[in-house]
């Protein structure tokens, strides 16, 4: 008697299961370690051109490194700061629909932002997050793929124009 009950629901089940759609993982563009060291060698060679000794650090989106790299001239203090704009990049930037760490603060205050003295920020920041100009996003099928930071010129504006030359090197890869 139960199986005459249950029958007709399995088979239900059954076909409904196999007339369900089937749910597929979000496919997500990853930034290559080779991509990552070419947009920093771009970036590199555009401040050089310049007369900048700088260094440039490439994070996946969550912040992780991916690639360092201190070119001749550059100083000691220029790693941790590079690392800074890229990390501000993927996390700050990208939260206020930017492209570039230069556009942070502006936002930040348009939005009545209070901190210490002119920065928004609270007197202990988080580990990583700076204001300076000097971090892009790189993106790829639009998401968020990664950030290049540039550090070691006299002014992040100029930090910032070799981050996107070295983002624009790989833009064709980032398709």
């Amino acid at each position: 008697m139960l199986k005459s009950i249950f029958a007709p629901l399995l088979t239900t089940v059954a076909l409904t299961g196999l007339t369900m759609p089937a749910f597929a993982l979000e496919e997500t563009p990853v930034l290559s370690s080779a991509v990552a060291i070419q947009a920093a060698q771009a970036a590199i060679a555009a401040c050089l051109q310049e007369g900048y000794g700088v260094t440039a650090t490439v994070v996946n989106p969550e912040g992780n490194v991916l690639v360092v790299i201190r070119s001749d001239g550059a100083l000691v203090h220029t790693v941790q700061t590079s690392f800074n704009k890229a990390y501000s990049a993927v996390t700050l930037a990208a939260n206020h629909n930017l492209e570039a760490t230069s556009g942070i603060l502006a936002s930040m205050q348009a939005k009545g932002a209070q901190g210490v003295g002119t920065w928004p920020m609270p007197a202990d920041p988080l580990t990583g997050i700076t204001l300076f100009p000097g971090g892009v996003n790189l993106l790829s099928q639009g998401k968020v793929v990664g950030g290049l930071g540039v550090s070691g010129t006299p002014d992040g504006k100029i930090d910032e124009r070799c981050a996107l030359k070295g983002r624009d090197a790989i833009l064709p890869d980032l398709r």
